[in-house]
């Protein structure tokens, strides 16, 4: 036996931030959780699978464009046409309160009701696998629901899918559905194909309970290759390995600006490092410019104001391409915490500016769909966090030790 786990598709993406890009350019980076799909699909055909599994967010918002679901129409009458079913289920993105504006979907396309289900298939080898999981019909579902998940049906294999959080480990990503590995491996299954959380990572190895991550990086913190994985059957037991298909992958480039004196150095410096960078896929490139406090007022001008960056942006683009989205100066912190005054602030920062607090500071903006969006982002509480650190910095709101308690 062999399938398919992917999750967290997120068609239709808006890849917010990014319009700035050349408008050839800017179609790669729309089109690119598109072209993952269609690879994972290519990826399903070629290795003649038994059947895909997609566990949810398979589209980025619940107001899912028509584009998009042509798109995922065409993509799974693919599979279709071979003769692959595919078991697919709605997260906290695209859940679906109302279907009646939706596209069909093919027929050999199976879809997880809010209420949970159990479906069966016999493989082309004559093996029975049963498939149970949930769709999410509204945007919160914080109850944990491996309670609608029955124990191992008397089939060869048993897999499940649940789209959640696992409960007590700290994540960017909004807590939805949480589980315990306890309670998954209590139900006796073969494999957990899960979803929501963006990192592919295997939490078991046998049986194992797998996140899939997303086939493309939408932000920054979704950086490197992102991609499936592809479940074999060895003997009893069922193997998962990782495929990159992300065609763009997002990257930090660190670049030292020490003992820069003229704006041609630094942009020398740039290039070389850039041209160092081998990767076959196309990259989105946050340049960090570390000892930028040596630089004089007028060079460390031209960067703050984003003039060095507009003018590396219009230079003439390379197969395969890369493309600056920032450029910051790294200057040393004016801060002078003590060892313990660091301690404190990173332990009270890391409680303060967590996704829990943020979104239930946060919850009145929910009823506006773009500000939702905003809030989801997985890279809210650091940027949140160093917004503040760089106001006390601006302010040198700092305590001395004269007035320490």
């Amino acid at each position: 036996m062999k399938f398919i786990h992917a999750a967290d598709l997120h068609l239709d993406t808006p890849f917010l931030g990014l319009r700035t890009a050349p408008a050839e350019l800017w179609q790669q980076i729309y089109d690119a959780t598109f072209t993952a799909f269609a690879k994972i699909v290519d990826a399903a055909l070629a290795e003649q699978v038994d059947f895909v599994c997609l566990v949810g967010d398979l589209y980025d918002r619940a107001e899912r464009s028509i584009q998009a679901q042509l798109f995922l129409q065409k993509q799974l009458q693919r599979l279709a046409d071979a003769a692959i079913p595919v078991y697919l289920s709605y997260g906290n993105h695209d859940y679906v309160a109302d279907t009646t504006a939706e596209l069909p979907l093919p027929e050999n396309t199976h879809i997880f009701p809010s209420t949970g289900a159990t479906f069966t298939l016999t493989t082309k080898a004559g093996q029975s696998v049963a498939l149970s999981g949930f769709s999410y019909s509204q945007r919160w579902v914080e109850t944990d629901m491996t309670p609608q998940f029955p124990v191992k049906a008397n089939t060869d294999f048993h897999i499940g899918l649940l789209h959640g959080s696992q409960s007590g480990v700290a994540s960017a990503h909004a807590v939805y559905a949480p589980f315990s590995l306890t309670e998954l491996n209590q139900k006796h299954y073969d494999y957990w194909a899960l979803g929501h959380i963006h990192q592919q990572q295997i939490l078991q190895a046998q049986p194992p309970i797998v996140y899939a991550g997303n086939p493309q990086g939408r932000n920054p913190n979704e950086a490197g290759a992102r991609g499936y994985y592809l479940v074999s059957q060895k003997g009893t037991q069922l193997q998962p390995t990782f495929h990159a298909v992300a065609p763009i992958q997002w990257q930090t480039c660190t670049v030292s600006v020490a003992g820069a004196v003229r704006l041609t150095t630094i942009i020398n410096a740039i290039e070389q490092a850039v041209a160092k960078l081998k990767q076959p896929e196309a990259l989105l490139l946050q340049v960090v410019l570390t000892n930028a406090e040596q630089l004089s007022p007028a060079l460390l001008k031209r960067i703050e104001t984003d003039e060095l960056l507009s003018y590396l942006q219009k230079q003439p683009l390379k197969q395969p391409w890369r493309w600056l989205y920032a450029l910051k100066p790294q200057i040393a912190s004016e801060l002078n915490f003590n060892q313990l005054d660091q301690t404190y602030w990173q332990a009270s920062a890391q409680k303060v500016f967590s996704a829990a607090n943020i979104a239930q500071v946060a919850q009145p903006l929910n009823q506006a769909d773009f500000l939702a969006a905003e809030l989801r982002q997985p890279d809210l509480p650091a940027s949140l966090q160093a917004q503040v650190l760089s106001l006390l910095q601006e302010n040198k709101a700092t305590v001395g030790d004269d007035d320490a308690d």
